[in-house]
Order: structure tokens, then sequence, then C-alpha cells
């Protein structure tokens, strides 16, 4: 019997002038087509290319019954980063009506976490960690704009906070009680607390 592997058509030109993807390129194109990201860095404006590749999927999948689309699985390692960059993504999520599903896949901390709140279904690797807390933040410039730099970052914190107890079993009792300090969660408190829906330990969980 053959078989035909259909290559991107990045990678199929690259070949034809005589040149050979790097596996990381042949391991990207892979992922993209299985719909998987690794979201492995700092929370920043880089999180728009994989709001395009939902919204993309999105379009693909608009003939298609959503219970019957393939899901998107979005596997985060991540310390945090910038809310603005944060925000954006979790509404982008919210719009999706192909399912997207998200992984903790060690480390979702501050805005890491929230984006792992957007997902449809939620998981928790056994030794992964998540954190709360309160965020950090400079500020430069003159006395007026530093108080409004301020202000503004505190809305968002408000905004991250309510985000939080909307789409976790997290009161806002217990959330007034933690949030000036970090607030580390283990996997099992993850799943007690609603932030992920199971602890994974069979890869076939994701499929």
């Amino acid at each position: 019997m053959d078989f035909e592997i259909q290559l991107p058509e990045e990678i199929t030109e690259l070949m034809n002038k005589g040149g050979l993807p790097s596996p990381e390129m042949m391991n990207f194109y892979v992922d993209e087509k299985e719909r998987i990201f690794f979201i492995d860095f700092e929370i920043d404006q880089s999180l728009i290319e994989i709001e395009r590749k939902i919204l993309q999927y999105n379009r693909i999948d608009k003939n298609t019954p959503v219970e019957q689309r393939k899901p998107i699985k979005l596997f985060i390692y991540s310390y945090g980063g910038e809310l603005d960059a944060m925000f954006s993504f979790i509404d982008v999520v919210a719009l999706s009506k192909t399912p997207v599903w998200t992984i903790n896949a060690g480390i979702a901390m501050s805005a890491a976490l929230v984006m792992l709140l957007s997902g449809q279904k939620r998981f928790a690797l056994p030794h992964s960690t998540a954190l709360i807390h309160s965020g950090s933040g400079g500020t430069q410039g003159t006395f007026e704009q530093s108080k409004m730099a301020m202000d503004y970052y505190e809305k968002q914190v408000v905004k991250m906070r309510e985000y939080i107890m909307a789409h976790s079993a997290i009161d806002k009792k217990t959330m007034t009680k933690n949030k000036a300090k970090d607030w580390y969660l283990d996997a099992n408190e993850q799943v007690n607390f609603g932030i992920v829906d199971k602890i994974c330990d069979d890869v076939d969980e994701f499929n």
C-alpha cells in the first residue's frame, strides 16, 4: 500500500529548491496540523499568532458541527507576563466555537493561569503548579502619568481576579484572603478549586 504525505506549501517550495527544513520547522507544521500549540514563553504580544490560528481554524470548521470539530490544544508552561496580551487572548478563546483545551504542562502563573482558565476543557499534569498573585508593575514619567498608569493596572488586576472567580470555584472570601500573597496551587488544589477539570496521567486523554 502506498502512502502520500502532504507537506505545507512552504516546506514543499524549500525542498524543491534543494533545501531541507529544520527539525524544529517540521515539528511546528506537524503540531499545527494537529492543532497543538506550546505556550512556553513570557505572555506578550506574540500570542497574536496563536490567536490568528484559532480564528483560522474557526473559518475552516465553519460548516462543521461544533461537537464534531477537532479541538485546539494549548500546552501552557509560562511564568506569566503582560495582562493586555492575556485579555486579548482569552477574548479570542471565548469567541471560538471550535473547542479550545488548555493543559498546565508544568507552570501556569499569573496571566498564564488566567489563560489556563479560558479553556473549554482544562487539564493539569500531575506535578504542575499554578500561581495566583496580585502582580507587579513599574511606571515611568511624571507623577500624573505614573498615577494614571497605576490606576489602569489596578483596574486590570481587579478584572483578572473577577475572571478567576467567574471561571473557577474560588469565591470572593477565599480570593480576598489570598490576594496579597503568592498563592501556589499543586495539581490536586487546581482540581479542588475548579481551575482544571482533572489531572491527566494518560496521554490518550488529550486525543
